[in-house]
C-alpha cells in the first residue's frame, strides 16, 4: 500500500521569504508576451527537463521572481548539457522558447496561490514539494489533524489543460491515504495583477468547499 509520509517531502514553500503580497508587488509591473510559434514535437513528444525546478531554484536562491525572459535563460543555462547533446534546430528552440513563455504564468500564479493558502490556513500544513508535483501530480498537499491529506490539482478549466491533466493523472500511483482534490479554475473574476490573472480568496473558498472536513476551516468559508 503506498502511503503519504510527509517527512518524505519538505516544503519549498518555507524556502521561500516571499510573502503573498511581496509577490504580487514583484509581478505588477511584469510584462508578458506569447511568441506564437508552436511545434507538435515540443508540444507533445520531445521530454525536455521540467521546467518548474528551474523556476524555484530562481526563487529560493535569489529571493526573487524571474520575469518571463529570465526564466527562459535561465532554463537553457541550467541544463546546457541537454540541449548540446540534443542540438536541437531554430524551429525547436523557437517552439521551446514559446512554450516555456506560455508555462510561466502558471507556475507564478501556483506560487502565489500555494503562499497565500499557507498563510491563510495557519490551522494547518501546507506545502509545495517539487518531488510530488513532477512524480505525483500534486501541486499542493494540505494536511490537518497531522493524518488527514488533501492533495489539490490546480488548474485552468480549459481543453487543453483538461487533457494534459487528465495525462498527468494517469502517471501517477496515487497515496491510499490522500483525498485527492481536483481544482478547476476560470480567469473570468479572478485577480488580476498588473498583466497576470492569479488565484486568490475565491479560489481558496471554492477550494475548502471541495473538502470532506469543512468544519475544520469554519472561518474560511
Amino acid at each position: 500500500m503506498k502511503l503519504f509520509n510527509p517527512k518524505n517531502y519538505p516544503d519549498l514553500l518555507e524556502m521561500i521569504p516571499l510573502t503573498s503580497e511581496e509577490i504580487k508587488t514583484i509581478i505588477s509591473n511584469y510584462t508578458l508576451s506569447f511568441p506564437v510559434e508552436k511545434h507538435p514535437d515540443v508540444e507533445w513528444h520531445i521530454e525536455f527537463p521540467v521546467f518548474a525546478v528551474t523556476f524555484y531554484k530562481e526563487i529560493i536562491q535569489n529571493h526573487r521572481i524571474p520575469t518571463q525572459e529570465h526564466f527562459f535563460e535561465n532554463y537553457v543555462a541550467d541544463h546546457a548539457d541537454f540541449f548540446r547533446e540534443k542540438r536541437f534546430g531554430r524551429d525547436i528552440l523557437l517552439g521551446l522558447k514559446a512554450r516555456v513563455f506560455r508555462t510561466y504564468p502558471s507556475l507564478v500564479r501556483d506560487l502565489f496561490f500555494n503562499k497565500f493558502v499557507k498563510e491563510q490556513l495557519t490551522g494547518a500544513s501546507v506545502i509545495y514539494n517539487i518531488t510530488l508535483d513532477i512524480k505525483e501530480g500534486i501541486d499542493l498537499l494540505i494536511s490537518i489533524h497531522h493524518n488527514f491529506h488533501y492533495a489539490v490539482n490546480l488548474f485552468t478549466d480549459t481543453y487543453r489543460a483538461r487533457v494534459g491533466r487528465d495525462k498527468k493523472q494517469r502517471r501517477h500511483d496515487p497515496f491510499q491515504n490522500v483525498v485527492y482534490i481536483d481544482l478547476p479554475i476560470h480567469f473570468n473574476g479572478s485577480l488580476k495583477c498588473g498583466a497576470f490573472f492569479l488565484f486568490e480568496k475565491r479560489e481558496l473558498q471554492t477550494l475548502l468547499k471541495l473538502t470532506v472536513d469543512r468544519d475544520y476551516f469554519p472561518t474560511y468559508l
